[in-house]
């Protein structure tokens, strides 16, 4: 089927300035970051649970922290689990997602940059409660170097048909899978980021990794980057909300951006001349999509006007 006409999904569209602030950064100014979040509503108690990273600048540390929160109303939270990157021996810590399996289990999928190697890689943890996760039992399940890849970070995770669909933002090892040379034999910046999608019947072994959703490699606002942060199905096919960026600094401050696809595998970005949503003080990213019956609830990092980012929420009801 063809993509949904670009104007028919302006209802999604929410303002990030008008979103209510879920937590905010560890400090103040540029390098103090909330968010590297993903959200999943439990089907046994309807809570909205959380997964969010605190970040410090570059100099001080970087991710330091991560915790899950629940929530009754997806707006006010509380933590009931955290672990600093001295746990995970890492250099830092990135997006995780928790969801709960079909058996009860939870599980808790998180990426970090493994502390003396500066590769980023995905491990699980599962546990009886929320509150039971131990760093110290869990397993890698998405090394790069086995997909032949430089990094796989930035989980978001799916239970679709009896099965665990996972999206990852992966990294070659060189240059991209095209040839980036131009005629005149100058070298052009290269996209930094792909997204590829591993499917599993248990969520623990993934025996291959498919590119689901690439950069144009353009030089524009979106052309250098292409990381899906969340999907949500919609008029037969699937909607996924991504970060674009055209710099290296970029990777610091994206913006949204909406791609289509038919099957969930195959991601088309939308030709957009410029983000979907964004603040006016720089980005809105990692747009999280919790779908419900009645609407739609936005999680995001916003730049706020001294350059930190908060992790903020909008809803969106669904027409009828």
């Amino acid at each position: 089927m063809s993509a949904p006409a670009l104007e028919t999904l302006d209802w999604l569209r929410f303002d990030p300035s008008d979103g209510e602030v879920v937590r905010d950064p560890p400090g103040r100014g540029y390098g103090y970051w909330a968010g590297g979040h993903k959200a999943f509503r439990d089907p046994e108690t309807g809570r909205v649970v959380l997964f969010y990273r605190e970040r410090e600048p570059l100099e001080l540390g970087r991710g330091g922290r991560c915790a899950i929160a629940v929530s009754d109303d997806g707006v006010v939270f509380e933590d009931v689990w955290s672990a600093d990157k001295s746990a995970f021996a890492a250099n830092s810590i990135e997006v995780g997602h928790c969801v709960r399996d079909p058996s009860g289990e939870w599980r808790l999928y998180v990426s970090y940059e493994y502390a003396g190697a500066g590769y980023w890689r995905i491990d699980l943890m599962c546990a009886a409660s929320l509150e039971a996760f131990d760093v110290q039992g869990r397993r890698t399940v998405f090394m790069p170097f086995d997909y032949g890849m430089r990094s796989l970070k930035d989980p978001v995770v799916y239970l679709r048909d009896g099965k665990y669909w996972i999206y990852v933002a992966g990294a070659s090892r060189a240059r991209p899978r095209e040839d980036t040379l131009e005629d005149n034999a100058a070298v052009r910046a290269s996209g930094r980021e792909a997204t590829l999608l591993a499917v599993s019947d248990d969520g623990i072994y993934f025996p291959e990794l498919h590119f689901a959703f690439e950069a144009p490699n353009t030089d524009t606002w979106n052309g250098r980057r292409a990381r899906i942060n969340s999907v949500i199905p919609l008029d037969g096919g699937y909607l996924g909300f991504y970060d674009g960026g055209r710099t290296s600094y970029d990777m610091y401050e994206e913006w949204c951006g909406l791609a289509w696809s038919d099957d969930g595998c195959s991601f088309e970005r939308y030709d957009q001349a410029e983000p979907w949503v964004r603040s006016p003080h720089g980005c809105v990213r990692y747009v999280y999509a919790l779908d419900g019956p009645d609407e739609v609830l936005f999680y995001y990092e916003y730049t706020r006007e001294d350059g930190a980012h908060e992790l903020r929420v909008s809803r969106i009801g669904k027409p009828h």
